[in-house]
């Protein structure tokens, strides 16, 4: 006689189902050990995740704020910031104005990790780290071929000095004749006389020299050819007060060019308390608040350089005349943000996504600005200075991504935002002062969810 078992309501009961015993595991895991129940609930938490149930949707999914989520995304970064006034006391030949500021571009990226606290007994609330790092460059120049029979170009306040330029060309040939006699600001002298003569026909003459101070340098230098025929001559003079620059004759394939180059480096990294909030039409909204840390670097160089045209065939070449400027300036802003992120379903596996936050900090600005004047065999420093400021400011950034899945755990993120830093340091007018700033940014990346 065959015998079975019979179920009856008590085994039932003894014997819950998948859901229930789901529902049951936060309370085991409170009784195991620390670590036991720390790796056990990574296992779990993995299980649940890939134990959906087939009738919820996708987009149902993205919105759920139960999950741990890990986000990673690339993309172009441009900046509207002003360019430091470097060259305002830099007069240019032939024309007036200073340059256009360069265009920043360049590239960012951004990583998130979202843990959510339910498990330890925080009902909704989650911890998010966001952090980006960007770096950005742009360069802008402008080109002058003097007209004429002279020009000049100064740079800060020179002090005085006593030039004379000479150029002639007949029959017979060319010539060009100099005498530069300079005193610098401590009183050293330099002198330099020069003269060069180039007969009618296939030859050319180029020479220069440089005479150094205590602290500064005179420089003179003279050009011929038989064969245009033409005759140039260039002087020049510099100390800490400034420089002072002079060229006369022929002056056909001498250029004056000017640059600025930037660079931009940013790191953003704020920590989210925040909760998600389920509303009955369909959206998600999500306030958020707290602290975050940002750094800034922005590295400026200008030149204005005078390329000398010399003769080849005389088989010398004159180094460039010029004033150099670069701005090192960097800043650490501490503050706190308060943000509302809000959610909704597109179609069944889209979903829009908008971020508005906003904030204040407190920065800390450092300053190195170094001014040089640049002749043949002599760099002069004009000036050098290191300065600090401290101050607060307004933080504010906004975004709206677009979220696309096929799957219940990874999804495609596109995302446009920008970002607005209210009373940013700057250098004016020999200074560090503050001036708005805003950035934009457009990427791609992915979203996964564990």
């Amino acid at each position: 006689m065959l015998r079975g078992n019979v179920l009856n309501a008590d085994d039932l009961e003894r014997h819950p189902s998948n859901e229930e015993s789901h529902g049951n595991i936060t309370g085991f895991l409170a009784r195991l050990p620390g670590r036991f129940a720390g790796v056990l609930a990574i296992v779990v938490c993995w299980q649940q995740s890939t134990n959906v149930r087939a009738d919820e949707s996708t987009t149902a999914m993205l919105t759920s704020g139960h999950a741990p989520t890990f986000s990673w995304d690339f993309g172009a970064r441009w900046e509207d910031v002003d360019t430091p006034d470097l060259f305002s006391n830099v007069i240019f030949p032939g024309t007036s104005g200073q340059l256009e500021p360069p265009d920043t571009i360049g590239l960012r990226t951004n990583l998130s990790f979202r843990l959510p606290l339910q498990d330890a007994g925080m009902g909704p609330f989650f911890l998010e780290w966001d952090a980006a790092l960007s770096r950005a460059s742009g360069s802008s120049g402008r080109v002058v071929r003097p007209t004429g029979n002279g020009f000049d170009l100064t740079a800060g306040e020179p002090a005085g000095g006593i030039i004379s330029l000479a150029t002639g060309r007949d029959l017979v040939g060319t010539t060009a004749a100099g005498t530069i006699h300079f005193t610098d600001s401590s009183g050293d002298d330099a002198q330099i006389m020069a003269f060069a003569h180039s007969p009618a026909g296939s030859n050319a003459i180029t020479q220069y020299a440089t005479s150094g101070t205590q602290t500064g340098a005179a420089f003179l230098a003279l050009v011929t050819s038989g064969d245009t025929p033409s005759a140039a001559a260039y002087a020049a003079f510099a100390d800490d007060r400034g420089l002072f620059f002079q060229a006369l004759g022929d002056l056909d394939g001498s250029v004056v060019r000017s640059t600025i180059e930037q660079q931009a480096h940013d790191f953003d990294q704020t920590l989210w308390l925040g909760a998600a909030l389920e509303l009955a039409n369909g959206w998600t909204i999500t306030p958020r608040f707290g602290p975050t840390y940002r750094s800034t670097r922005r590295d400026t160089t200008f030149r204005t350089e005078v390329d000398i045209a010399e003769r080849i065939k005389s088989g010398v070449a004159i180094p460039a005349v010029g004033y150099h400027e670069k701005v090192n300036l960097s800043a650490d802003y501490y503050g706190v943000l308060t943000g509302l992120s809000a959610e909704a379903p597109m179609a069944e596996n889209l979903l829009l996504r908008i971020n508005v936050s906003g904030g204040v900090a407190h920065y800390r600005a450092r300053l190195d600005n170094r001014a040089t004047a640049i002749l043949p065999g002599a760099d002069i420093t004009l000036s050098a200075s290191e300065q600090g400021r401290r101050g607060g400011t307004f933080l504010a950034d906004v975004s709206a991504a677009m979220i696309f899945s096929s799957s219940k755990s990874l999804s495609l993120k596109f995302e446009a935002g920008t970002s607005f830093l209210a009373d940013a340091p700057i250098y004016r007018s020999g200074k560090l002062a503050t001036e708005d700033a805003q950035s934009y940014y457009l990427a791609v990346g992915l979203e996964h969810r564990f």
